[in-house]
């Protein structure tokens, strides 16, 4: 199951200038209506918190995020492997269900 955000792209337009309090109320923002769409997340966004919120300095907040980042691109890459293997025998099973009908 996926779920997408959507990335606002504007072109030509002057933005104002960068003012990192307004992107982390917007970002908090459109974190809140995400998990009011998918309430499903939020036992997971919590536990996100909470190892933010223990990893101290703003470089510890990062290295957290990349690692589960990370954890999280190996369990995607394993099931894609999984996938892969089942797609890949999928032709054996149709020719062997094939012939079997033919021998009936």
């Amino acid at each position: 199951m996926a779920h997408h955000l959507e990335i606002k792209k504007y072109r030509d337009v002057t933005l104002p200038a960068w003012n990192p309090d307004r992107l982390l109320v917007d970002a908090l923002a459109e974190r809140d209506r995400f998990l009011e769409r998918y309430p499903q997340y939020r036992e997971y966004q919590q536990q996100i918190d909470d190892m933010l919120d223990r990893a101290g300095s703003s470089e510890n907040r990062m290295a957290v995020l990349a690692l589960l980042m990370e954890a999280k691109l190996i369990e995607m890459h394993d099931q894609l492997k999984d996938l892969n293997r089942l797609l890949l025998a999928l032709p054996q099973e149709t020719k062997l269900m094939s012939s079997a009908k033919i021998g009936k």
